[in-house]
């Protein structure tokens, strides 16, 4: 095997100034001397190769047992396999130093012909192997070196789509459970060897199971490839153009109260902004949807548990990004319940290559605490799949498929226990329970990881004295966490231990002791008033999780105080509103009450306040709800105004949303005093919100917030106002809110508004499409849309292609018919030859300030660029390096190139309404559709007649027929990132 090899920060500065001062790339291959010649590190730091071709080719993950013996997977099939009539070409090769030297002296294929594996994990003597359609389970049992045992623990992950979109990294966490990324994908997972188990669907969600048991269930989340988790089980995970996204909602707390429908479970937590800036050293060619520049191919989200490297990067987290040829770091600080990510330095890269054939895939902290990282080194690490015909043609895929390296970085001028660490080679068989044990105190992570796999393999009840010891004196917060969670592993956590959690003076102790104690609150009475005192913790993070955890006990007396301690607290912040809601169960009017009788007045209550109200409509009887409506509008002040619009519309959605739909004038019929009472009250709140929504001093979100409010009344009461909203000269976001509240009156007059010549002609093709919807949706109005149609008042071409072939296969034969007659000769025809037809607009000369004014006018509702847009389809920043002839094409051909995170789906529920949209976020309980402008329309599962995807975009067809063809060439301009006129 080949020496590994030693470079310096200190030693590279010459180069790595030369290399700035020039700005030159490097076109590979470089050998391994060359390539570590080259490299931008952080100062401080030394970077070693520990092993190249051909000792390693494509490695995409590793990992480390017990043993120290390191195995290292290589995907040497990436892309597309090793072509026709080849065996799989992955395999898993397990690298040992077998005369302690400290260095990797012998190498053996452990696995083979394997198709496209990419994640590793040891257990009980061999390693999990992520390798879809199947996790695998590979043993060597008679001491060669190759492993004669090959099982299929689940089978059923999604192999269909490209290797990008794989399962990947099993990782075990503090909980016990082997944790596995979705990779964007669904799963239906079968077990061979348990036939008894049930099938499990993975609604692209990840996974985890149980090893003990190889029971696997869904759990939050969507990575595709990267997750890490910190010394106190939060996970992280990454993908695409996300480089960090902090996890904090499980599905089984969104699951348990159907009638609150949220679905997110995921924060991303960059400052610096998702899709952000990096700094490459390299040419940074990035092929496919271009992102030059930018985030465009986040992977392997690493937190950084490790001791060979100096303090400061303690629990820092490093992203790969393989086509910028990169690793980027950032600094996590805590911020409330979840954490901020932050550049650990301006205009640099952790670690940075000018060789464009440097791929830095996957990244890992072995026994001496450094930091590994996988470069599979290619020519092209694209995928075919998402390049353009032509380009690909002429792709090269090939050229680095035998070639691969494994780096090492630690300090450069180690301490005495750094270097007493990195020493030191694993050896469990020889250690003692107690040694074992006394492992949770070691800073590395990977020993303690390892410690707690082996206790758990072994189920060893001789550690269970050591560990009660420890939960209370153990010597670090994480040690006690560690001792507290192998307890619950072995089957020997009692009460005494969870309470010592619950009042450890570290909050990530507390946090996970409510965690544990969770499934015990219903039956212990000692430990349930323990976690409620919680409710008045100082941290936000032990804050949440109580409330989380008391939705368990729900129905319990002194459940709904707590809970409302925490919403008056943190009722600002998102995530505490959210677990606060689905741990209401059935007593959604008590918590009202409670807050009604607190301060209204501050930052989230409008929020709070209408998501709890939308949860009373849904759930509480009439006579509760008037009650309830009574004591919101008691008296109606302009400081109250904005919580008290948002609370009467949330029961006004509430209604809507009911098993059986009310409208909201239905509850208020009625003679007796109190309703013509209310009746005065809520006309009151309707011109209060009149006055607010056409009140430009406001802020814009609490004017949308009226307009949606309005939609509530009707149109005499509210039509004139909503009219004027509709105008051009208002904000985008003020108009779709105007088209949806005169969308949801069932007045023909308030539909008719939306199709008369002036505005239609006005619109902007999103809130065209808004306004298509909100008619659409209602089968007893399309008539009016048609009608239109006819007059010439609305245009055909402006009906998108999505929305005009679900018209003609409508169920409804009258409309089927009547949208055959309309449509069948607007058939968008053959998109590629417009594409054609157009090439010439790239010939004129562009005017980019123009451009930038038609992308205001057209994409920003559904695009960002440079921080400008909204954020629905793709983020446009960075696409100046695409030629222009490609630009174009996606223009003109919207669905050449549709990637699975933009498909369109639509959605028929069973009242009678259709809604389109891409899938935000998917929920046990409730999906997500996100449309045009950023709006979001949550759909509760139960409420679902079908659900279909769209072969075609959400981004509307025939642009061309929108704009000039001067205008198409000024935005192409403007996108090119051009500042002045040019050809």
């Amino acid at each position: 095997m080949r020496q590994p090899i030693l470079l310096s920060a200190k030693s590279l500065l010459p180069i790595f100034l030369f290399a700035a001062l020039t700005s030159s790339a490097l076109d590979g291959p470089l050998t391994p001397e060359q390539a570590m010649a080259s490299f931008r590190l952080d100062p401080g730091l030394k970077i070693e190769c520990v092993a190249s071709e051909p000792d390693v080719v494509s490695p995409v993950a590793v990992a480390w047992d017990e043993q120290g013996r390191m195995f290292v997977v290589e995907n040497r099939g990436y892309p597309v396999g090793p072509g026709k009539g080849l065996p799989p070409a992955g395999q898993v090769v397990m690298f040992e130093d077998t005369n302690g030297d400290g260095k990797y002296d012998k190498r053996t294929v452990f696995a083979d012909k394997l198709t496209f594996p990419n994640g590793v994990m040891p257990w009980k003597g061999g390693v999990y192997v992520t390798c879809a359609p199947n996790l695998y389970y590979f043993k060597d049992t008679d001491g060669d070196g190759i492993a004669d045992v090959k099982e299929i623990v689940l089978k059923g992950f999604q192999d269909l789509s490209t290797t990008q979109l794989r399962v990947s990294h099993p990782t075990l966490n503090i909980d016990n459970f082997v944790y596995l990324t979705s990779g964007l994908t669904s799963a239906k997972l079968k077990s061979p060897k348990h036939p008894e188990f049930p099938e499990v669907y993975l609604n692209r969600t990840d996974g985890r199971f149980n090893p003990l048991t190889e029971q696997i269930e869904p759990t939050a989340g969507m990575a595709q490839f990267g997750q890490s988790f910190d010394d106190f089980g939060h996970k992280f995970i990454c993908m695409n153009r996300e480089h960090i996204q902090h996890v904090l909602m499980q599905n089984k707390y969104l699951k348990r109260n159907p009638d609150f429908a949220f679905s997110d479970v995921a924060q991303s937590i960059p400052d610096h902004g998702a899709a952000c800036r990096v700094y490459a050293k390299s040419a940074n060619i990035t092929t496919a949807a271009s992102h030059t520049g930018f985030f465009t191919s986040a992977c392997a989200v690493t937190l950084y548990r490790g001791t060979a490297l100096p303090s400061e990067y303690e629990h820092n987290s490093f992203t790969c990004e393989p086509a910028g040829n990169l690793v980027h770091r950032d600094v996590l600080s805590n911020s409330n319940e979840t954490f901020v990510a932050s550049r650990a330095a301006d205009g640099v890269e952790f670690l940075a290559s000018p060789d464009n054939w440097c791929r830095p895939v996957n990244l890992a902290v072995g026994p001496d605490g450094a930091l590994y990282v996988c470069d599979m080194y290619r020519k092209t690490i694209e995928h075919p799949d998402y390049l353009p015909e032509a380009t690909r043609k002429i792709t090269d895929f090939q050229s680095g498929k035998d070639k691969g390296r494994l780096y090492r970085i630690s300090s450069a001028t180690p301490t005495s226990a750094q270097n007493k660490s990195m020493g030191r080679k694993p050896n469990f068989a020889k250690m003692s329970v107690k040694e074992i044990c006394n492992e949770f105190n070691n800073p590395n992570a990977w020993w303690r990881v390892t410690a707690q796999r082996i206790l758990l393999e072994r189920q060893d009840k001789a550690a269970v004295p050591i560990l009660k010891s420890m939960v209370k004196n153990g010597k670090t917060p994480q040690a006690r966490v560690h001792a507290l969670r192998m307890l619950e592993g072995l089957n020997a956590l009692a009460d005494a231990e969870i309470q010592l959690a619950l009042a450890d003076k570290d909050a990530n102790v507390r946090e996970q002791g409510i965690q544990v104690a969770e499934v015990r609150l219903p039956k212990s009475a000692k430990l349930l008033s323990r976690v409620i005192e919680l409710a008045g913790d100082p941290d936000a993070r032990v804050r949440f999780q109580c409330a989380l955890s008391l939705g368990e006990v729900s129905d319990d007396p002194k459940t709904i105080p707590a809970l409302a301690k925490i919403a008056q607290r943190d009722m600002g912040d998102k995530w505490a509103r959210a677990a606060v809601l689905t741990s209401v169960g059935h007593e959604a009017d008590k918590l009202l009450h409670l807050l009604l009788a607190s301060n209204t007045d501050q930052e989230g209550s409008a929020a709070m306040f209408v998501d709890l109200c939308k949860i009373v409509g849904v759930s509480e009887p009439r006579e509760n709800i008037m009650t309830l409506l009574s004591e919101v509008t008691r008296s109606i002040l302009p400081k109250d105004a904005g919580w008290q619009i948002a609370s009467v519309n949330g029961i006004a959605e509430g209604l809507r949303s009911r098993t059986n739909p009310m409208s909201f004038a239905s509850l208020l019929v009625g003679d007796s005093g109190a309703v013509m009472q209310l009746n005065l009250r809520i006309a009151r709140l309707f011109k209060v919100a009149a006055e607010a929504a056409q009140d430009s001093k406001l802020p814009l979100s609490q004017r949308v917030v009226a307009v949606n409010f309005l939609g509530q009344s009707d149109y005499a009461t509210s039509g004139a106002t909503l009219a004027k909203l509709l105008e051009p000269t208002q904000a985008s976001e003020l108009q779709t809110a105007a088209v949806r509240a005169l969308g949801q009156m069932n007045d023909v007059a308030a539909l008719n508004t939306l199709v008369t010549r002036e505005h239609w002609s006005s619109f902007t093709p999103s809130i065209r499409d808004a306004a298509v919807t909100a008619i659409v949706g209602r089968s007893n109005q399309v008539e009016l849309l048609f009608t239109a149609i006819e007059k010439g008042d609305v245009q055909a071409w402006t009906i998108n292609g999505d929305k005009r072939n679900q018209l003609m296969h409508s169920k409804d034969d009258k409309i089927k018919e009547r949208a055959t007659a309309l449509f069948k000769d607007m058939n968008a025809g053959d998109r590629m030859k417009v594409y054609e037809e157009f090439k010439a607009v790239l010939s004129l000369h562009r005017n980019p300030a123009n451009g930038h004014a038609m992308f205001q006018r057209t994409c920003t509702p559904c695009h960002t660029f440079a921080g400008e847009g909204k954020t629905v389809g793709p983020d446009l920043t960075g696409i100046r390096n695409q030629p222009d002839d490609v630009l174009l094409l996606h223009i003109m051909v919207p669905e050449f190139e549709i990637m699975p995170t933009y498909t369109l789906y639509n959605v028929e529920t069973k009242d009678g309404n259709s809604i389109s949209g891409l899938l935000a976020t998917d929920t046990p309980t409730t999906i997500t559709l996100r449309q045009a402008g950023g709006i979001e329309e949550q759909v509760p599962r139960a409420k679902i007649a079908t659900m279909a995807s769209s072969r075609l975009s959400l981004m509307p067809q025939e642009l061309e027929k929108t704009m000039t063809k001067q205008e198409l060439a000024d935005l192409i301009g403007f996108l090119k990132g051009e500042t002045s006129t040019t050809k």
